[in-house]
């Protein structure tokens, strides 16, 4: 008997692990709005709460559904594009821009407009995520458009979060609600008498199990390859410094770290690793001087060391991983590299908290934990108890005495 339960209570503990990997996150529902429709018609704003910003300026915002739609009213100048539409949810910030807003729409015109999404201005790492309209009035350059929520990761269990939107060309903030994600009527498309615009989007191009705004990601590495190819990180959410840009994933063997300057070269050195505060700086001093031209890479090696100013190949742990520079369309300088950790001469990866920083890029860290086995741990002992257990009944000849028991034999 003794024996039975050992076993049943391997079972129960491989349960157990299955229902912590597979619990799936809380579902609140909000009822979505239609009252907004993107047809490059404007009157429905009318009654809209409009916010005033610098100039004069006006706009608003309102939820409908999985989206949210954008008023923008200016009284000087004409809507911009380029001007960053900053939207932030749950303390974490989108940045929406257009680049295919026209100089100029002559009165009456109406010309539809796109606007990707990215985790930086300029940055289309959440590809197309909002369609609309821009037109003029005679005295005023008018646009509104819809922003497709579900494109930037955001699921069903965001709804009733804040949302709330600024430009820096138009000035103060609007605010809405995230209404309902699972919202997909048709009459969420962007619809005008000049042509049809289908507002839904397709899938999130953005991995759900990314990065909160601090870039703290997961023990998943989400498929980076360092290869001098750049797609695969259109997944990770990146960290903005006032240099540029980093981002870091883990496989638990190794780091795998990403950067993009705003100005200049990625730097050689300072890159300043934590292991549960332990200091490894790492360096490669043969990334190029200048620029790399867009479409090319160059290879270079990283060296590590336990001081920042020993850069040289015999430094305290050698050669220990591999990165690509290269630019990208508009010039900006990128980099990616691989840190293996295996030679940093640590006890364990498991449980480690990583983070990294480089100071000419920014301040600010990127943080993943190392090697986590977690639930995983839990169902290897489930399975090693239930083992055991079986082992013994049948040695013992006791489970098959039960087997007969059960059959009636």
């Amino acid at each position: 008997m003794k024996l039975w339960k050992l076993m049943m209570a391997g079972v129960v503990a491989l349960g157990l692990a299955s229902a912590v990997v597979t619990a799936g996150p809380s579902t609140v529902t909000a009822q979505a709005s239609d009252n907004i429709t993107i047809d490059g018609k404007f009157s429905d704003w009318d009654n809209a709460n409009l916010t005033t910003g610098n100039n004069e300026a006006t706009f608003a915002m309102e939820s409908n559904g999985k989206y949210v739609d954008v008023y923008v009213n200016m009284k000087y100048g004409q809507v911009p594009g380029y001007g960053d539409y900053i939207f932030t949810i749950n303390n974490k910030t989108y940045h929406v821009w257009s680049g295919n807003i026209p100089s100029t729409v002559a009165k009456g015109d109406i010309k539809p407009i796109t606007f990707s999404g990215g985790t930086y201005n300029t940055g289309d790492q959440y590809g197309t995520v909002a369609k609309g309209y821009i037109t003029n009035d005679g005295t005023h350059s008018i646009a509104e458009f819809r922003v497709d929520l579900s494109m930037f990761g955001l699921t069903s269990s965001d709804n009733g979060e804040k949302v709330s939107m600024t430009n820096p060309n138009v000035g103060g903030t609007a605010t809405t609600t995230v209404d309902d994600l699972s919202n997909k009527d048709v009459s969420a498309d962007v619809t005008a008498t000049s042509g049809v615009i289908n507002g839904k989007a397709e899938s999130s191009s953005k991995d759900t199990t990314t990065t909160d705004n601090n870039a703290n990601n997961d023990n998943d590495n989400l498929n980076i390859k360092i290869d001098g190819k750049y797609e695969d990180w259109k997944n990770v959410t990146l960290t903005e410094g006032y240099g540029g840009y980093t981002a870091m994933v883990s496989d638990g063997d190794k780091v795998y770290v990403f950067a993009k300057m705003k100005y200049g070269q990625v730097p050689k050195v300072g890159y300043k690793f934590e292991f549960n505060g332990k200091q490894i700086w790492a360096w490669a001093t043969d990334i190029p001087d200048t620029i790399v031209k867009n479409g090319e890479a160059t290879e270079v090696n990283f060296y590590a060391g336990n001081t920042e100013q020993d850069y040289n190949a015999n430094a305290d742990y050698g050669k220990v991983g591999v990165g690509y520079v290269s630019s990208d369309s508009e010039g900006h300088s990128i980099i990616e590299f691989e840190i293996d950790t295996g030679k940093l001469k640590l006890s364990s990866m498991t449980g480690q908290t990583i983070t990294m920083n480089n100071a000419s890029i920014g301040n600010e860290k990127v943080t993943v934990a190392g090697g986590s086995t977690g639930p995983y741990v839990i169902a290897g002992i489930g399975v090693l108890i239930a083992g055991f257990g079986y082992w013994r009944l049948r040695k013992s000849g006791k489970l098959k005495r039960r087997q007969d028991q059960m059959s009636g034999k």
